[in-house]
């Protein structure tokens, strides 16, 4: 089994969770939806590509900064706005206010991302990473990715590994007995139902780096030198 191993950098990066109102709070890790994006956004595909992911990776520390939100009230409900990176005026309405939103931010991150899928679509997305005349972005559209490899990689099974970088650990390798770490529910795909996206959820374990593993239900992959954990198609 082969798959595509990307190893990426970035000086800043904010993974924003849903539904963070107040506070612009990040993931440690980007969530698989963000990956799948970016890939998306690559190949300029319009309609959903049959990718699995594992991803891991580090940060030198975390920061907090401002950006300007605009609030409009409508009832009983206050709704954050963020115009950041698009490149269109804010609309004045009457009962539109802005205010300074606090925005957790990651410094110096360290990405190792792994991608499945038919060789002929992983060869496409290696061709257009390698070719490609425009910056990426994963997160915000200014959190700018840097690509420090690009690579294909023969995959074999192991019982268990020791992880450098901190992993998401999807739920299905474990029955019973999950590792330690902090749980989350991970967008992946959605259906648009009365306007509105509805999300269907990857349920994993973010565990931090240096710390052995073992799965109890399916084997773990490894190219090598990283730990590999796919998310389940769903």
């Amino acid at each position: 089994m082969k798959a595509l191993r990307l190893k990426l950098f970035q000086e800043t990066a904010c993974y924003t969770k849903p539904f963070a109102n107040k506070v612009a709070e990040t993931y440690p890790l980007p969530p698989y939806s963000t990956v799948k994006g970016m890939i998306h956004q690559l190949l300029q595909a319009n309609q959903l590509l049959p990718l699995r992911f594992s991803i891991q990776g580090s940060y030198e520390t975390r920061m907090i900064d401002y950006r300007k939100s605009y609030m409009v009230k409508k009832k009983s409900v206050s709704m954050p706005i963020i115009f950041d990176g698009l490149a269109l005026e804010a609309p004045i309405q009457a009962d539109m206010t802005s205010i300074p939103l606090y925005t957790h931010m990651l410094f110096h991150v360290e990405l190792v991302i792994h991608i499945a899928g038919d060789e002929p679509l992983l060869q496409s997305i290696y061709d257009a990473l390698v070719n490609s005349g425009v910056h990426l972005s994963l997160g915000r559209q200014e959190d700018i990715v840097r690509i420090d490899e690009v690579m294909f990689v023969s995959l074999e099974e192991c019982e268990d590994f020791y992880c450098k970088h901190a992993i998401y650990v999807p739920k299905h390798y474990y029955e019973a007995d999950l590792p330690q770490g902090i749980p989350y529910r991970l967008n992946w795909t959605y259906n648009i139902v009365n306007g509105i996206r509805e999300w269907t959820k990857i349920p994993v374990v973010y565990v931090s780096g240096n710390t052995p593993h073992g799965a109890d239900e399916k084997p773990f992959h490894t190219d090598g030198e990283y730990m590999i954990l796919w998310n389940e198609l769903t």
